[in-house]
């Protein structure tokens, strides 16, 4: 009996600790290429290496219908929380960030609030200013296994 739990036992314990299932609090490290458009304009943009844009790679593909606000930021739910490490930030023209958990908020103009950096558009701030400021804008995120 000793003998045969000395062996199963193990073996539970290896099966338990390979099940684990990705949820929007489980973060994942698979390597996924991110591409990010804006009303159909493919963007080159960094991404932050954290939890965050992990948990983003888990739920993808990614449609947001944004809203302006403020005059600095175009903003818009993802339907569900995420992890997040908020912090009070600066942000500038281009950052991209998780807001609440539950929204991700992309400026054409500086702010600061308590924000999970996700990453950066690399465009100049006029061409920022023509993508970002109107009323809404389509926030598409895609991703494909490297």
């Amino acid at each position: 009996m000793n003998r045969l739990l000395s062996f199963i036992l193990p073996v539970l314990i290896l099966t338990s600790c390979n099940n684990k299932t990705n949820s929007p609090e489980t973060p994942i490290d698979k390597e996924i290429n991110m591409t990010l458009s804006i009303d159909n304009q493919e963007l080159d943009v960094y991404w932050e290496d954290n939890d965050s844009v992990n948990a983003i790679k888990g739920i993808l593909p990614l449609t947001i219908n944004m809203h302006q606000y403020g005059g600095f930021e175009q903003t818009g739910s993802i339907g569900q929380s995420i992890v997040r490490n908020d912090s009070q930030i600066n942000v500038v023209p281009g950052d991209i960030v998780l807001y609440n958990g539950n929204a991700i908020s992309v400026f054409y103009n500086n702010s600061s609030w308590s924000y999970t950096r996700l990453g950066h558009i690399n465009l100049d701030n006029s061409e920022l200013n023509v993508l970002l400021n109107k009323s809404s804008v389509t926030f598409v995120i895609k991703g494909e296994e490297k």
